[in-house]
């Protein structure tokens, strides 16, 4: 469930700030006199986890000022919590009253009646909202972006996702309105949380959400979206691991072991608890981390205070499960920033750079369902010859050249040479190779730019098959391939540097991969890249292999190795 509704926020620094002519208690446990100090009471009853008696404090403190539209609000916003939704309603519609023109009291309200899937009612809120303050943008995304928790049929299913599609366009439309007045996103509390459950891809829409926080975000704070330098590599690697929910919850027990178990010799580690309570899940990370900061105040005072820490890398573990989290994740606070599966749903943002997932829980050509990617295209058969252009020796290109002729839908990967020259020279060789051999030009060659060793295997992860060059085969590539489950085919040479990978293919058992010859070569390639149950049988017995080639170590370690590889 979303950590909490849109709409007027409950703000520690409002209730301790005591009304004029009115003394602040001078203790915590101080006996309330007023409604400000009942108010007060209940704030700090709710955030240790007593729901009820906060109810009871935040009742007497509208008992005493039944004039306030903040203790209604407050109030309402604790009863639904308890699901009390009918005493909910009549709270929040009572602040309505008392205060029309407070568009977050609407919205407030909105936010109770979508959770009890009362969209009409919800809307009509939002609406309410819209016409006491045309100007509100978090109004006028509520309205856009309004999804049911539950759905009455599949074709309402469609509809509602027609009605986000087309909410996102008018927002988009209307940028120019927002952009005049870029500060309100700092206040924006919207994350899609719904839009995932409807069983469809969501990479344009998460996209397109994204996007469009971002370019307020760079009008409203252009600093938190500047480029920040990498740190020399002579240190540990620093890490934060930054959200609302590092304690007992479905995050808190995922997660909790990239933080405890991140090994001390190489890295540092920060935990950033957002817009929460510590508990005890919370005290046990801090004490296993080596800085801890429960960051409170506004979105850019918090973006502010994790960029002052200077990190090497930046993992968001559940983008889209907090109010905030998706303005974080629409801006640069670390050089390197990662998303994890704490929401299993791409983020949408060109600011993070990585999406942490598991080969295993992901189908075929996933990362077209992924932001956090690189631009292959997603309707071709990618085949992947990642090694340096100079180890491609030219006898190769005939073998290129064959599977562009017997597969239509054929590109061609490769990494482009540190050097312009370098880089034209084989490209010239390639595009003279195919006009003698009639291949018309149709984009089949791609070459992507050097990157880090992450962004590597993430290349890989989309491609359809691994091609060896002949003479001189894969080392750590090969390896890198297999680690990930990835089918290479290679054609052993007469020297020792030409069989590398052949040696690997044989020693996890997968012998058909390694061709006789230049046609077995070829016809293998062809046959990965095609068929897909051919390829995912070839790769569940590339992992189960694995082990008798190299020792994988546990789940941190990979971690390890890919937060080392993208810093």
């Amino acid at each position: 469930m979303p950590s909490k509704p849109t709409g007027m926020r409950t703000d520690e620094a409002a209730l301790t700030a005591a009304p004029a002519g009115e003394p602040v208690p001078n203790a915590e446990n101080a006996p309330p006199r007023s409604a400000h100090d009942w108010a007060l009471a209940g704030h700090r009853e709710r955030r240790s986890g007593q729901l009820g008696q906060a109810i009871v404090s935040l009742t007497r403190a509208t008992e005493l000022e039944p004039a306030s539209a903040f203790h209604w609000t407050q109030l309402g916003r604790l009863l639904a919590a308890a699901q009390r939704y009918d005493a909910a309603e009549a709270a929040l519609t009572r602040a309505c009253s008392l205060e029309p023109w407070q568009p977050a009291l609407h919205l407030a309200l909105a936010e109770m009646l979508a959770q009890q899937n009362r969209m009409g009612d919800a809307i009509e809120a939002c609406r309410r909202a819209i016409a006491a303050d045309p100007d509100s943008i978090q109004a006028a995304i509520s309205e856009a972006l309004m999804l049911p928790p539950i759905y009455s049929s599949a074709n309402d299913v469609v509809q509602w996702r027609n009605r986000f599609a087309e909410g996102l366009e008018r927002l988009q439309a209307g940028s120019q309105r927002w952009l005049a007045r870029p500060n309100g996103v700092l206040g924006v509390e919207t994350t899609n949380f719904y839009l995932p459950y409807q069983g469809g891809d969501d990479c344009a829409l998460q996209s397109g959400y994204s996007d469009f926080l971002a370019a307020l975000l760079g009008a409203a704070a252009p600093d938190l979206q500047a480029p920040i330098a990498r740190r020399s590599r002579q240190v540990k690697i620093r890490v934060g691991f930054m959200s609302s929910n590092l304690r007992a919850c479905t995050i808190g027990d995922y997660f909790e072991s990239w933080i405890t178990d991140l090994p001390r010799e190489r890295f540092e580690v920060c935990v950033l608890l957002t817009e929460s309570v510590p508990d005890a899940r919370t005290k046990a990370l801090a004490s296993a981390s080596d800085e801890f900061a429960a960051l409170s105040g506004n979105v850019d005072e918090v973006a502010r205070a994790v960029k002052s820490r200077r990190l090497d890398v930046l993992v968001f573990p559940d983008v889209g499960m907090a109010i905030w989290s998706s303005l974080f994740a629409a801006m640069r606070l670390a050089p390197v920033q990662c998303a994890a599966w704490g929401h299993p749903v791409t983020t949408g943002s060109r600011f993070i750079d990585h999406f942490f997932s598991c080969a295993d829980m992901e189908p075929p050509g996933a990362a077209a369902s992924y932001r956090e990617r690189f631009g292959l295209p997603a309707d071709a058969r990618l085949y992947l010859c990642p090694h340096s252009l100079y180890k491609i020796h030219p006898e190769t290109d005939p073998l290129f050249f064959e599977l562009l002729a017997r597969d239509p839908q054929a590109v061609l990967v490769f990494f482009a040479a540190t050097t312009a020259g370098q880089r034209e020279i084989f490209v010239d060789r390639l595009q003279r190779g195919m006009q003698a051999r009639g291949l018309a030009p149709r984009q089949q060659i791609k070459l992507l730019p050097y990157v880090s060793r992450s962004d590597f295997r993430s290349v890989m992860s989309v491609c359809d098959v691994i091609l060896d060059p002949l003479h001189w085969s894969g080392g750590r590539t090969s390896l890198d391939a297999l680690t990930a489950g990835l089918p290479l085919v290679t054609l052993p040479g007469r020297l020792m540097r030409g069989r590398q990978s052949a040696a690997m293919l044989r020693t996890i058992g997968v012998d058909e991969l390694v061709a006789r010859d230049e046609e077995d070569y070829v016809a293998i390639a062809l046959r990965i890249a095609q068929d897909h149950a051919y390829r995912e049988a070839i790769s569940t017995r590339i992992r189960e292999g694995l082990l008798r080639l190299v020792d994988r170590g546990e789940p941190i370690d990979a971690l390890a190795r890919a937060l080392e590889a993208i810093t």
